[in-house]
């Protein structure tokens, strides 16, 4: 920039461009908006309409119209045609969500246009059929320079069965501090059911805790489940009264029944139902030895 006369209104307008590019890309692109400016001002003072003339004459697609329309450029005035409307896709698995996750590294001033671009790049994959979680990751792979692509393939890996924002919004509502770790963590299970490993992975990103920190607190308290609890919740009571009443050593039926079963067994200590010994409790019930085998049979 100091190899450059710049006239004052020259100068803003390309502070506006640079900071319009992600920061992370920032340092590498600067070098080259600044000998294509060279080329075109040809040692004369560089202004607002020499930058305006690269952006539209220079630059390619998306990144000339994600730039204008961060500068604020009219297409219009500058008879350029306007863009085409985003295309319809037909979505399939997490291919969507995967989607809005690749765009949301692009800066907000710019996200329209390239959603626009990279909608018709994903029809071209798809080919009339609808949109897979292969066809996104081909784009991202093939298109995204890194380090994005490398933080969107990461937060693809944090996708599970649940709400991505949903950890957004509990994050949002305690911070990220260490402190805040344990009532992340409950909220969490209480919003999907229990601790997937793609949910702590998202909650170590975002609050830059270590995983191996995570995951030696949620593996230490037992309140906090890591496996996806079943349709069914059995609990079976090994207290001393239900230990020496079950002769016909139903809780071990029980559990051999259920091990392969769309079913959650759980032992505690004490169900308080002593004079039903053995005691379960299935689903929020509680039934004694025989009746308890019956039940889990139809289940």
């Amino acid at each position: 920039m100091a190899d450059l006369k710049w006239t004052p209104d020259g100068q803003k307008i390309f502070k506006k461009l640079t900071d319009a590019i992600p920061e992370a890309m920032r340092e590498a692109i600067k070098p080259k908006l600044l000998e294509m400016l060279a080329a075109r001002a040809k040692d004369k003072p560089v202004t607002n309409k020499v930058i305006t003339a690269m952006i539209k004459q220079d630059l390619p697609e998306p990144q000339r119209s994600a730039l204008m329309a961060a500068l604020g450029i009219d297409k219009k005035k500058e008879g350029l045609p306007d863009e085409p409307e985003t295309p319809k896709i037909e979505w399939s698995g997490k291919s969507e969500v995967m989607f809005e996750i690749m765009l949301g590294e692009v800066p907000e001033a710019m996200r329209g246009v390239f959603r626009g671009k990279l909608s018709g790049v994903i029809l071209e994959k798809c080919k009339g059929t609808p949109a897979t979680e292969d066809h996104v990751t081909e784009v991202v792979n093939q298109i995204v320079p890194d380090p994005f692509k490398s933080n969107i393939l990461k937060k693809f890996k944090e996708i599970g069965d649940f709400d991505i924002n949903i950890i957004d919004e509990i994050i949002n509502r305690h911070g990220t501090s260490d402190e805040s770790l344990m009532y992340i963590l409950h909220d969490t299970q209480d919003a999907i059911g229990y601790l997937p490993i793609e949910a702590i992975s998202a909650i170590s990103n975002k609050c830059e805790i270590k995983l191996s920190a995570i995951h030696s607190m949620v593996t230490f308290y037992k309140a906090f489940k890591l496996d996806k609890p079943g349709k069914h919740h059995i609990k079976i009571c090994k207290g001393t009264a239900c230990h020496l009443n079950d002769t016909g050593r139903i809780a071990e039926v029980v559990e051999s029944k259920c091990k392969c079963s769309d079913i959650t067994v759980e032992k505690t200590l004490c169900l308080g139902c002593c004079d039903c010994s053995p005691a379960f409790e299935i689903d929020g019930k509680i039934y004694k030895g025989d009746e308890a085998k019956s039940v889990i049979d139809t289940l």
